[in-house]
């Protein structure tokens, strides 16, 4: 299979196209899952030396809410293993196990399409009180760690992406998707679900790191094949999907000087990674036999970036949506107190994805409050790639009808009144979730402006962007008491029902909000 640069955006395009839903389209192209060659839920290394974290920890009791206001003034301090721990455990650990139609499914913190998990976790641990710098992975079934490599490897992935926050920082996490757990089920359209998934742990992660006061700063320009080096992992099959710093480090006064040292050359591109030798750490095979569906790797292979060049240009651009304002009709409401939302660690337990909502009416603040969770503000968390339009049904305060939301201002715009939950459950696959909740929010995103700035890259950054905005719904849903489930779409027919407001927009990620029934919960 032939390799395309970053710049041939009609890879992506192709790919978008290919894997539209249509009403047709998903009757024509049925799929039956065959259960006996059902990937692995864990990536397991049988020859690596395991390392048990804390198992007794103390959850967060912050309100949700305020965990998800974004932050990143906190001054640095030392990490430790519980503090690790915890934030590996909010972000990706197992929260229950349960049987459902006969198959066995575990459970994790924050919500998978289809409960498949794609995502794995890897800490480049630096600075952290009882632990060995080195190389892990996260194993979720038993919250330990496989040791893969020893020593500091900070310096190694700050070279690969120019990044003196990665130089700094106390540890690294790198997150990867194997995608063929997901194509499993849903074939070659996984690649959009895989950074979906990504999105929502960052989502959990993020809250998790504000509510222990600790810095993070997310990096999705990276040379990709460098990374993949270290992991040791074939990128067509689990590609990386970010990295994320973990705290900052505090050097010793000896250590100032080569720290800066490593700094100017990191900043000045003149730092070069040395070479990764073989590990030669093996794991288990996911599945007897791995389906590779061409479109998905021709694109994974078409958004990597080569070059460390390519990583910096890509990481200076910034991104302004040419969207329609109508600050004259903009509607601000009061949003639901934080103090009334459940604490962090109570919420990420609690979590799971509704199956029947209830067709009751939430509050129009509890509906503010949500939709509050989406605005970065100055945050270096996302690139703001993505637009926020809604479905509200029931929301008391609030007219039925499609809104535009406005993420900067907090406020709601209304498009159209109606009752619109007949179309809601048609765009969502025909399925009762998106008719029956009190709101359905779309996320969108202009794939043409996207895919102009960044190459195909921009495919990844919008879909893991619209998977952390509905990751941090789906938190803030459960903090109030209320319900909340992921769902996908009729493409082109989201599209047009937002029109003209949304142009071209295409949507990226559905999430249905407000009262679940509490005997129907996944």
């Amino acid at each position: 299979m032939a390799h395309s640069s970053n710049r041939d955006i009609s890879v992506a395009l192709s790919y978008h196209e290919a894997t539209k839903h249509s009403y047709t389209s998903v009757r024509s192209g049925v799929h039956t899952l065959d259960w006996t060659n059902r990937p692995l839920p864990y990536k397991i290394y049988p020859g690596a030396g395991t390392f048990a974290l804390p198992r007794d920890l103390s959850l967060s009791s912050i309100s949700t809410l305020t965990a998800l206001r974004e932050r990143s003034n906190f001054p640095p301090k030392p990490l430790d293993l519980e503090t690790v721990a915890r934030l590996l455990f909010c972000a990706d650990g197992l929260t229950r196990r349960a049987n459902v139609g006969g198959e066995d499914y575990h459970f994790r913190a924050a919500a998978s399409a289809g409960a498949l998990y794609p995502v794995e976790v890897y800490l480049v641990g630096g600075q952290i009180e009882g632990m060995e710098p080195g190389l892990y992975h996260f194993l979720p079934a038993d919250l330990k760690l496989h040791g893969l490599r020893r020593g500091d490897w900070r310096p190694y992935v700050a070279a690969c992406a120019g990044s003196t926050a990665l130089l700094e920082a106390g540890a690294i996490l790198i997150m990867t998707s194997i995608f063929w757990r997901s194509a499993w089920k849903y074939r070659a359209r996984a690649y959009r679900y895989c950074f979906w998934d990504a999105g929502t742990i960052l989502a959990n992660l993020l809250a998790a790191a504000n509510a222990d006061a600790l810095y993070t700063e997310l990096i999705t320009f990276f040379d990709d094949g460098a990374i993949e080096d270290l992991l040791e992992v074939n990128g067509d099959r689990e590609g990386i999907a970010c990295l994320v710093t973990l705290g900052q480090s505090i050097p010793a006064q000896s250590d100032l000087q080569s720290q800066t040292r490593e700094e100017s050359e990191i900043e000045s591109g003149s730092g070069r990674s040395p070479l990764v030798t073989r590990m030669d750490m093996e794991s288990i095979p996911l599945s007897g036999k791995e389906i590779v569906y061409d479109e998905l790797v021709k694109l994974q292979r078409a958004s990597r970036l080569c070059t460390l060049g390519e990583a910096s240009e890509l990481a200076g651009l910034r991104f302004r949506l040419s969207q329609a304002d109508n600050s004259s009709a903009a509607i601000f409401l009061e949003t639901r107190d934080d103090d009334l939302a459940t604490g962090l660690g109570t919420t990420i337990l609690r979590r799971v994805s509704t199956r029947i909502f209830a067709r009751e009416a939430i509050a129009a603040e509890e509906l503010a409050a949500i939709m509050a969770t989406s605005n970065f503000g100055s945050s270096k968390a996302a690139c703001h790639l993505v637009e926020t339009y809604l479905m509200v049904h029931a929301a008391d305060g609030l007219v039925s009808g499609a809104y535009h939301y406005s993420r900067a201002r907090g406020s709601f715009e209304l498009l159209k009144t109606g009752d619109f939950r007949a179309e809601a459950g048609y765009l969502c696959l025909e399925q009762p979730l998106g008719a029956d909740c009190s709101a359905l929010i779309v996320y969108m995103t202009d794939l043409d402006q996207v895919l102009r700035l960044f190459g195909n890259r921009g495919y990844r950054l919008a879909h893991l962007e619209a998977g952390l905005l509905g990751g941090r719904a789906y938190l803030a849903s459960y903090s109030l008491g209320r319900g909340a489930t992921g769902l996908t779409f009729y493409d082109d027919d989201t599209t047009y029902f937002f029109q003209p407001h949304c142009g071209r927009m295409s949507p990226l990620l559905m999430v249905a909000v407000g009262e679940s029934s509490p005997s129907h919960r996944e």
